[in-house]
């Protein structure tokens, strides 16, 4: 069995620009990968579930409907399916996320 393995520091150094992510694996039909949250992303939505998991800063996870959720270093938020929904970050985060392979072309 080959196995890989890569440091987050490492895969964070190639994060050059906002919202461009490093693939890290695939779990089954789910991908795990790193990004880093640098202003703010546009509204949009997704037919399944998605979590983020936040290593560095903070983010903030806004809802359609208003609502707004700050996840913070070592918190993780799901959002379901079909949720509009954006995320952002003032001073800038570092955050695993997992996405649908089905997604992930997004």
């Amino acid at each position: 069995m080959i196995e890989t393995k890569r440091a987050l520091s490492e895969a964070a150094q190639d994060l050059t620009q906002p919202f461009k992510h490093v693939v890290l694996g695939q779990v089954d039909d789910y991908c795990v990968y790193l990004t880093r949250i640098e202003g703010a992303y546009l509204f949009h939505q997704h037919l399944k579930d998605e979590m983020y998991l936040v290593l560095e800063g903070e983010i903030g996870v806004d809802y359609d409907d208003g609502a707004s959720v700050t996840v913070g270093q070592g918190e993780s938020l799901v959002v379901r399916g079909g949720e509009r929904h954006r995320s952002r970050s003032e001073d800038g985060a570092l955050v695993l996320m997992f996405k649908s392979r089905e997604m992930f072309a997004e």
